[in-house]
């Protein structure tokens, strides 16, 4: 019984010090804030082209599936003096997807610049030019066949 007792609590011991330590509960670190849409998270900057014609946003993959294809609303977000968004205008056409420009394919895990076509007509008017991403998970289109693994 004694020597049941001692292993015990030696077990116990050692499982709190191996614990505590820390490794394996520490969250991967993030450079960067995403915004969590579920199977995508895309980040909180973005560049606008000069001419007003499209904007790129990062789209981090957060699903199991290379990812071929999304559409997405991209909307201005108009805001007043305390910082308050009042009002969301939907500056581009959600029917034409967004072009990967760079991460080509989109695999899992990885993230990628989406460029999405603006309206040039909404977009040059807006003063204090800021912009909100959209994306249904019925607007994301995986590829038919997954593409090879990736070259290390």
């Amino acid at each position: 019984m004694k020597i049941t007792f001692k292993f015990f609590f030696l077990a116990i011991v050692l499982n709190l010090i191996f614990v505590n330590s820390g490794f394996s509960q520490v969250p991967p670190a993030e450079e960067e804030e995403f915004n969590d849409l579920g199977f995508i998270a895309y980040a909180n900057d973005y560049k606008v082209a000069p001419e007003f014609d499209h904007i790129t946003f990062r789209i981090k993959n957060q699903s199991t599936l290379t990812i071929d294809k999304i559409y997405a609303w991209v909307y201005h977000v108009s805001e007043d003096e305390e910082g308050n968004p009042q009002v969301l205008s939907l500056v581009n056409n959600p029917h034409r997807g967004g072009v990967i420009t760079k991460g080509n394919p989109h695999r899992p895990g990885d993230i990628a610049e989406w460029r999405f076509p603006l309206f040039k007509a909404l977009t040059a008017k807006k003063a204090g030019n800021k912009y909100t991403l959209r994306i249904s998970h019925k607007g994301i289109f995986y590829t038919k066949v997954e593409p090879s693994a990736k070259p290390k």
